[in-house]
């Protein structure tokens, strides 16, 4: 899981200039957003977020992949990460 989160992150790197690449992706949780088709699964975007955030954020990032914008899923992925702060009651 490890090196699928890392390819994750490169990936959204090619994509998001101001993205800072961390080795290490121990800290962070990944959520991700797949489409489903008669082929299986397709990623269309993700946000990952920090287990333990000194400032209260709910995002560390968030991507939603070009071919999949406009679509509504950036807007869905970031209400999910506001669903999960209020779950944790962050």
């Amino acid at each position: 899981q490890k090196h699928y989160c890392r390819g994750l992150c490169y990936l959204a790197k090619l994509f998001l200039d101001h993205k800072t690449l961390y080795y290490d992706v121990d800290p962070f949780l990944f959520y991700i957003l797949c489409e489903y088709d008669e082929c299986g699964f397709h990623p269309v975007g993700y946000f990952s977020k920090e287990k333990s955030s000194d400032l209260g954020y709910n995002l560390a990032c968030i991507l939603t992949f070009p071919a999949y914008q406009r679509k509504g899923y950036g807007r869905l992925l970031i209400n999910f990460s506001y669903e999960l702060s209020k779950m944790e009651e962050k």
